[in-house]
């Protein structure tokens, strides 16, 4: 069934979309919430927040209202006990007034414009779209889910199938490939992600809790 962050004003796409920003993670391994994480002196959450504006005026945070309120667009919490980010993804999917959903990881400093709307012209083709690295691994954080993807999401959070692998081969599955990060001008880099404070030494970037507030 296979078929520059920052804040600008927005380019419409063709196809009309609701930009998710998952930010529900406990962030344990962090140990501190990691979407208020400054990176070049913004949240973390504020940079994909301003990234999905930069395609589409339908921004939505998904996590605890309270935490994260005071960035202006609207925020969903888990309609159902959260089990991951598929508890994320089901909220995103059911409370939706469009086909198309691009959702994406607030930890992902280095993505960028470009993968997203690759995975939009690809929306079309099937109910899901992510990347599949050249060694078979996924990257499910920054993928379009369409909304007919819903009784799928739905019928596995039911069976307790809480792994968002478990979904692909139930849907019409749109793989990228590295091929096409290459034709693009892009690497796998993009899909960093930040789980500890050993990932911001690693990749060399300077964060500190915000202070930003309501």
């Amino acid at each position: 069934m296979e078929q520059q962050r920052g804040q600008s004003e927005t380019v419409a796409t063709p196809i009309p979309f609701t930009g998710y920003v998952l930010a529900g993670g406990k962030s344990t391994r962090m140990g501190r919430d990691k979407a208020l994480l400054e990176i070049g002196g913004k949240p973390l959450i504020r940079s994909a927040v301003n990234l999905l504006k930069t395609l589409t005026d339908q921004v939505v945070i998904l996590g605890p209202e309270e935490h994260y309120d005071f960035l202006g667009v609207p925020v969903f919490p888990d309609l159902v006990p959260s089990r991951g980010p598929l508890s994320a993804i089901y909220t995103g999917l059911e409370r939706s007034g469009t086909a198309v959903n691009l959702f994406l990881a607030c930890d992902m400093p280095l993505m960028v414009g470009t993968f997203l709307k690759l995975l939009l012209e690809r929306a079309p083709l099937a109910d899901a779209v992510l990347l599949r690295l050249d060694d078979g691994s996924l990257e499910p954080l920054c993928a379009v889910y369409n909304r007919s993807c819903l009784p799928t999401v739905q019928a596995n959070y039911e069976r307790q199938r809480f792994k968002l692998s478990d979904l692909f081969p139930e849907l019409r599955t749109h793989y990228l490939t590295e091929g096409d990060l290459r034709d693009s001008g892009l690497d796998r880099r993009i899909f960093t992600n930040l789980n500890d404070s050993g990932d911001l030494e690693r990749w060399g970037l300077f964060s500190r809790l915000s202070g930003e507030s309501r």
